[in-house]
């Protein structure tokens, strides 16, 4: 198969710094609001659902975005962020090209990537009705093992929030909820051990999630959902449960919507490339001020004086009960700080600086789709980095947490003056919603920003066809049992009775949204 061409012809030489001035006044606002969101932290505002797509949830295309997105969940196969991943599907005359970029990945861990990803979309290609059940748990037991450091996250935290939420006063709790969460907890705890061999960790995770998924759709389910809704509920043990068990049980829809765009599109699945970009050189920390206070960040904010000086007096106040500039010097001279690239921008900067798709057009990516999906809903710079760029790319809404380690795409000089105007443009456009963000959080005195960057709730195709979603578990335990009979890696032999008990109550049908929604 041809490699990519335009890909790899990416910008080369000396990186154009940007300059100081620049960045002092970029990021300056953004360590003020960040200083603000933690002084008024308790005083989140009001949550807000997560808005609806602006693609009806069965068409083509919203299943398309939900196929890119579900490819690069998992893809992030590590907890701290260092793995999140974004991926487009350009159009070429012979082949399909998959971009993948994740936000800090060595040579070594993209080159794994590369592979994990060709297998999936192999395994892909050779699904048939006949092989149905094989492939589809031959599928999930590969994203399993590539993502068992991020499962075993979840599966402790179900563990240890299930512990917290058995703490609640005894009146708090009813005797069902409290059975439950002692199951719950003991199937947490067989999953959680990390000696086992991979086949039995599918397994053991498999059980768990299939009670997971009887749970949501109990009563008992209903009161955690409850209690986690609750004001600050979200940074409870219930809220955090809630998360967890919704995260764990997203990565078995996950392989529904693959399977659901595999009937859709064989082009996705035969004559394809992977190509996994670099990810960017973290650099030092932007701001050159160290000793900056939040008055006189406020000063450099705005020309109306009146308007200055209304604001200077907020954080002025603000320092009797919280010490602001404390809290703004901690972010300004941390020594550890490095700024990167996120990964929905290094995949948008290929598409940018490649000479064969720089315009745009829609018959440059697959089906005229000019989507970059993320394994996770873009951050607020991201957001607003697109929002500035106006070009028709369109990416997953954002979660609008703000992260001081967001950095633009690196400039080089052979790319010239052109380029260097563009960048500044773009953080220029970027800093005006910003500084917004700033005076109304001033106004409002109330914190923007979600204990989670992941949604909650499981996040896959809605469209999903009838009948593809009835007995779910009964097909991944009869593709396990496949698996494990000629599976001569091991010595030992994995117990599949507790999982086919797991599935009772389970195999109904999922409902409209081709799946149990933790809502």
């Amino acid at each position: 198969m041809p490699h990519a061409t335009g890909a790899n012809a990416a910008p080369s030489g000396v990186p154009v710094e940007m300059k100081s001035k620049l960045r002092n006044r970029f990021y300056e606002p953004i360590v003020l609001l960040l200083a603000l969101n933690e002084a008024w932290k308790h005083n989140l505002a009001p949550k807000v659902l997560d808005q609806t797509s602006d693609v009806t949830a069965q068409t083509t295309e919203q299943l398309f975005r939900d196929f890119m997105n579900m490819l690069a969940q998992i893809c992030d196969n590590k907890p701290k962020g260092t793995t999140v991943t974004a991926a487009v599907a350009i159009q070429y005359n012979d082949r399909v090209q998959y971009r993948f970029a994740s936000n800090e990945r060595s040579e070594k861990e993209l080159e794994q990537l590369k592979n994990f990803v060709e297998d999936i979309l192999n395994s892909l290609g050779a699904w048939t009705r006949a092989t149905n059940d094989r492939v589809r748990a031959s599928i999930l037991r590969k994203i399993v093992s590539f993502n068992r450091l991020r499962l075993q996250a979840y599966v402790r935290a179900i563990y240890t929030q299930s512990q917290e939420c058995l703490n609640s006063p005894e009146n708090s709790v009813t005797t069902q909820t409290r059975e439950t969460l002692n199951k719950l907890q003991e199937l947490a705890l067989e999953a959680d051990n990390r000696g086992v061999d991979e086949m039995a960790f599918f397994a053991s995770v498999t059980y768990l999630t299939a009670f997971v998924r009887r749970l949501s759709k109990s009563e008992t389910w209903g009161i955690i959902r409850d209690k986690a809704n609750m004001e600050n509920g979200q940074a409870l043990p219930w809220g955090k449960l809630r998360h967890a068990a919704g995260r764990l049980l997203s990565y078995f829809h996950v392989v529904k919507t693959l399977l659901e765009a595999r009937k859709r599109w064989d082009r996705l699945f035969f004559e394809f490339e992977v190509l996994c970009l670099p990810s960017s050189t973290a650099l030092s920390n932007p701001i050159s001020r160290k000793d900056v206070t939040g008055e006189e960040i406020i000063g450099r904010m705005t020309s109306d004086q009146g308007k200055a000086a209304t604001y200077r007096r907020i954080v002025h106040d603000l320092q009797f009960h919280f010490d602001v500039d404390r809290e703004v010097r901690a972010k300004t001279q941390a020594k550890k700080l490095t700024t990167i690239v996120h990964a929905e921008i290094l995949i948008h900067e290929s598409i940018v600086n490649d000479p064969d798709l720089q315009n745009m057009h829609p018959s440059k990516f697959f089906d005229g789709y000019r989507y970059i999906g993320s394994s996770k809903p873009t951050c607020r710079l991201c957001h607003y980095y697109f929002t500035a760029c106006a070009d028709s790319i369109v990416t997953r809404q954002t979660h609008r947490n703000l992260y001081l380690r967001w950095r633009a795409p690196d400039v080089y000089n052979d790319q010239g003056d052109k380029a260097v105007k563009r960048r500044e443009g773009i953080i220029n456009r970027m800093l005006v919603w910003i500084r917004e963000d700033t005076f109304r959080t001033l106004d409002d005195k109330v914190s923007e920003r979600r204990p989670n960057d992941s949604h909650t709730d499981p996040t896959y195709n809605r469209g999903t066809s009838l009948g593809y979603t009835e007995g779910w578990n009964e097909c991944i335990i009869e593709g396990m049992r496949q698996l494990s009979a000629d599976d001569t890696e091991s010595d030992d032999h994995v117990e599949l009775s507790n999982v086919q008990g797991g599935s009772t109550e389970a195999d109904e049908e999922d409902g409209d949204d081709g799946g149990v929604r933790l809502s």
